[in-house]
């Protein structure tokens, strides 16, 4: 579901580097021996394409792991009753999601996305974090009437505290209302904050749409624990990649991601 996010894996290769008392991992894309065949050809082309892995189980997430990461089909808004939705991958740069919602829905349905979770799931506290850089492309493939977002999700505390990074928006406003601005990565952010019974939300939304970037994941993280709505010893955990979808006009719709990488330092 959304407040769990067990979110997407891919075929990821995770690169583990110690130096020093600092930990990186590197997200990439690498092929293994063992793959199975893919079960689906899903492509915005006419023209099929094999895959590494598919699913189209609302829950569906690769049983292969590499680096800690994974690739979930996430349809976790079951009390709205999401519409069929297929996800497939390669890697951590090469994987796509078909999804159908209906038209005019409002309402985030599903959440198809790529993961990281730190030290198991056990997270590291954010004043041990040194640096989080991510790089991205994307296509949404919109269609006249698509509701939906590419951003990152980020969880820390267990499902307490929810940190997004919205960089393409169709149709979207985050929860809540904007407390702040501020800028990194190159760009302008407007801070959405927004407390819900069970965890505190908060969204930065970039001004202009960027379907490709580089991201500091960390800059806004640091910009959130000066505001005072983190603190350093908050545990973060896990870090995701994908779009929160709401409509599709009714019709099938594939969303595509390339070159994904995530790179993060940490001290020990």
């Amino acid at each position: 579901m959304k407040n769990g996010r067990y979110v997407a894996a891919l075929w990821l290769s995770g690169l583990f580097a110690l130096a020093g008392c600092t930990t990186t991992y590197t997200a990439g894309s690498a092929s293994e021996a063992g793959v199975p065949p893919a079960t689906h050809a899903v492509s915005p082309s006419a023209s099929p394409v094999s895959w590494a892995w598919c699913s189209s189980a609302p829950n569906g997430q690769s049983n292969t792991l590499a680096g800690g990461y994974d690739l979930t089909n996430n349809e976790w808004n079951t009390a709205h009753n999401p519409g069929p939705q297929t996800i497939c991958g390669n890697s951590a740069a090469d994987w796509q999601v078909t999804s159908t919602q209906q038209d005019g829905n409002t309402a985030i349905l599903t959440y198809p996305s790529v993961q990281l979770n730190y030290n198991g799931s056990n997270g590291y506290p954010l004043s041990q974090f040194t640096s989080m850089t991510s790089t991205y492309a994307e296509n949404m493939h919109a269609l006249a009437d698509t509701s939906a977002q590419a951003s990152y999700d980020i969880w820390l505390n267990g499902l307490t505290k929810e940190v997004m990074v919205w960089v393409d928006s169709r149709a979207r406003t985050p929860a809540g209302s904007v407390v702040d601005t501020t800028t990194f990565s190159g760009a302008a952010w407007d801070l959405y904050r927004y407390e819900f019974s069970h965890r505190q939300y908060m969204a930065f939304v970039r001004h202009g749409n960027a379907p490709s970037g580089t991201v500091d994941l960390l800059a806004a993280l640091r910009f959130l624990e000066h505001r005072g709505d983190l603190a350093a010893s908050d545990v973060l955990w896990q870090v995701n990649f994908g779009w929160e979808i709401a409509s599709t006009s009714g019709l099938p719709e594939t969303f595509t991601s390339k070159n994904y990488s995530v790179t993060t330092a940490i001290a020990h």
